[in-house]
């Protein structure tokens, strides 16, 4: 599969964007060198938006527009995928992440949810104010695990604040759980769990939960918020976005050194020192 046919248009507003800008040049018989001279780029740029790697700017869609007499199809799409949040992006992000080849996350509040245990996941949702039923999103969690036992699973890299160490979700049990979990998987060869002690003090992480993901050959990423989160396709976000995780890891512990650390919490924990 490429990476256009990668992209579900009925995903987002960006991935229809796309898909549309590839059906529409088809339709017409150009090819990526014709449409590039239409609105004046190179025919690699017009190839990064077919394949949503790259998100065009609204005076390139006008002259498509134009020459396409779209009746300004493309310039009316580009408003709304910039001014639109799509509500179902998280069935999509879902999609994504189930194709992975690599999977980068930070996390500074929770054990993200393809670590979690089921008491752990339990305990976190059972306080949930948003009416979740516990045992269907203890079910949905679990399977997403199901990536990690694959015979070719994603690489997994993983940055946790000390203080998701600390937080003692569920009570000192299921946290020693949690935790014997966490040091269990990070054995595994292709998953790297790296801790970022509090003496770190302030990183680029503080601003929300991040996740990256590499799907054939493109990058998606995902950003937290208090009332959900955001999903990027492709450009100069995700970029920054892979940047800033770098500068994360950058302060974090190695994998070695983060692993005697989630055990020594671990230990704590078991002479309820963080009960």
């Amino acid at each position: 599969m490429s990476v256009r046919e990668s992209i579900d248009p009925k995903s987002s507003l960006w991935a229809w964007l796309a898909f549309d800008l590839w059906f529409y040049r088809t339709q017409r018989g150009l090819s990526l060198a014709q449409t590039a001279m239409i609105v004046q780029v190179t025919r690699g740029t017009v190839s990064n938006w077919e394949a949503g790697r790259l998100r065009p700017r609204d005076t390139y869609m006008k002259r498509l527009d134009e020459k396409w007499n779209t009746g300004g199809h493309f310039e009316r799409l580009h408003m709304f995928a910039c001014n639109g949040h799509d509500p179902d992006w998280y069935k999509q992000y879902l999609q994504y992440e189930r194709a992975a080849t690599n999977i980068e996350i930070y996390h500074g509040k929770t054990i993200p949810a393809v670590l979690q245990t089921e008491a752990y996941t339990r305990a976190l949702v059972a306080d949930s104010e948003h009416g979740i039923d516990v045992a269907k999103e203890i079910d949905a969690r679990l399977k997403r695990q199901e990536i990690l036992a694959r015979d070719d699973p994603p690489y997994l890299w993983v940055l946790l604040d000390q203080e998701v160490l600390e937080c003692a979700v569920g009570g000192p049990d299921v946290m020693r759980e949690q935790l014997a979990y966490l040091v269990e998987v990070g054995r595994l060869p292709r998953v790297t769990i790296r801790i970022i002690p509090r003496s770190a003090g302030r990183h680029p992480g503080h601003d929300g939960a991040i996740q990256i993901l590499r799907v054939s050959s493109r990058e998606v990423a995902y950003v937290g918020a208090q009332l959900g989160g955001r999903l990027i396709e492709g450009g100069d976000e995700t970029a920054a976005l892979a940047l800033r995780f770098a500068q994360i890891g950058a302060v974090a512990l190695s994998k070695n050194d983060s692993r005697s650390w989630i055990e020594k919490t671990m230990r704590a924990y078991a002479s309820d020192q963080l009960a």
